[in-house]
């Protein structure tokens, strides 16, 4: 056999690198008030609700299969400029943030997520300086900014601190929407005055009594106590539940590892055997068969670890087939 032969019967068995198994990945998301998530550096949902009603959103991406997995989500309750909401009444008030999320794939918040104050207030020395419900013009929010890139797979958030978890008490599930299949998603108030604002489908523009119309589906608009009240996924947020009130969080989810099936045992060359040919001394191997495909550990799949001992044990047959049959022409 020519060695040219050799080579193209080896790139015929070896064939394609085997296609990654992309995977689609589904979620609810609930954030007091107002989130972006993204997955492995990409937007994948923007909350259409800003204030209330208190909602749990549903998300689904896609995953290549074989990648780490980096989920980021900015989570902002509502707060102005003093920190306090509800400004435009009697009785301004300081809100309490909550971030709480579940994945198809396993992933919940915890303490093991990261975590990132953006905004924080009042501050203690407003406070110092007079600030409070009934005096709001010393307050102050101090603004760390949002750093750059934060939500992508390469961003190092080594010196971000672990979030802190809340229980459902602490936190609560705010005010519960209420989908309606002819008007959409109703229950919106004013952060402003507290006020219902009379409409579905809408968000406050800032003012007591004012709103702008968005666009809600029924997968935007579930009761966050139904979907996730239930779950193994735990409240987080800064370690301040009223005063951190623009969030960061951040998980990492490491690659899955190669499968874990064992690969067979290799299966020993058997000895030269005469040829038949006169004048001739080669030796060819008896075929051994390829060993049989392990089952993957995950459904439907074949193990990789096999195909791959399996295609170099076909190689080490070929090649020595080719040194035995160029040795006998000499």
């Amino acid at each position: 056999m020519a060695y040219s032969h050799v080579l193209v019967a080896l790139a015929l068995t070896l064939g394609p690198a085997p296609a990654s198994a992309a995977v689609t990945i589904t979620g609810t998301i609930y954030c007091d008030n107002v989130f972006e998530f993204y997955f492995n550096g990409q937007l994948v949902k923007s909350d259409p609700i800003t204030f209330t009603p208190h909602q749990a959103v549903s998300v689904s991406f896609t995953y290549d299969g074989t990648s780490p997995k980096t989920y980021a989500i900015l989570c902002q309750d509502y707060a102005s400029d003093s920190g306090y909401e509800y400004i435009g009444t009697s009785s301004p008030q300081l809100g309490d943030g909550a971030l709480i999320a579940e994945f198809s794939d396993g992933t919940v918040t915890s303490t093991s997520w990261k975590s990132y104050v953006v905004t924080h207030g009042p501050t203690a020395a407003s406070e110092s300086a007079g600030c409070s419900a009934s005096n709001l013009s010393p307050c102050a929010v101090a603004d760390y900014g949002t750093p750059s890139n934060w939500f992508s797979t390469s961003f190092d958030d080594s010196s971000w601190a672990a979030a802190t978890q809340y229980t459902a008490q602490e936190a609560g599930w705010g005010r519960t929407p209420a989908w309606s299949s002819s008007n959409g998603c109703c229950q919106p108030t004013s952060p402003v005055s507290r006020s219902n604002l009379g409409c579905c489908n809408c968000n406050s523009d800032g003012t007591a009594s004012g709103f702008t119309s968005v666009t809600v589906t029924e997968s935007e608009c579930l009761n966050p106590e139904t979907e996730l009240g239930s779950s193994s996924a735990s409240f987080i947020w800064g370690s301040s539940l009223t005063k951190d009130n623009k969030m960061l969080f951040r998980h990492t989810v490491s690659a899955p590892s190669p499968s874990s099936s064992p690969s067979p045992s290799p299966t020993p060359s058997p000895a030269p055997q005469p040829s038949p040919l006169p004048g001739a001394t080669s030796v060819s191997p008896s075929p051994t068969p390829s060993p049989a495909p392990q089952p993957s550990s995950l459904p439907g799949a074949t193990s990789v670890a096999s195909q791959e001992f399996g295609k170099a044990q076909m190689l080490v047959q070929m090649i020595t087939i080719c040194v035995l049959s160029s040795s006998a022409l000499y």
